[in-house]
């Protein structure tokens, strides 16, 4: 099975790459801390609410709004989570860019 020889070695060379380790150094700074996992998890609870509401055809409460505005404002004020947050990112256009490549090489039927 070479096609999976490859995959696993694409995974290495993922984990080698200096955007997974950010992502992992960022990662650790937040799991160690209590209150900044709590906001991010907040954060994420409250996100998925809103994007559940609009893809129901629904406006989000004004009481999830405000919270997850408030859970913005303290987020721009975390480094800790700041940086998790764009490392998280870093390594999601990655990884789509990947599926993308593999998509568009593989000529299968584009979704989008």
């Amino acid at each position: 099975m070479a096609v999976y020889d490859k995959v696993y070695e694409l995974a290495r060379e993922l984990k080698d790459s200096p955007e997974y380790k950010e992502y992992q150094d960022a990662k650790q700074a937040i799991e160690q801390s209590e209150s900044a996992l709590q906001i991010l998890k907040d954060y994420w609870q409250l996100q998925l609410s809103i994007q559940t509401a609009f893809l129901t055809g629904r406006e989000p409460d004004e009481k999830t709004q405000e919270n997850f505005q408030k859970t913005q404002e303290i987020i721009n004020m975390h480094g800790p989570i700041q940086r998790f947050i764009h490392a998280e990112r870093q390594i999601l256009t990655m990884l789509t860019d990947i599926q993308r490549i593999l998509t568009e090489s593989l000529d299968l039927l584009d979704y989008t």
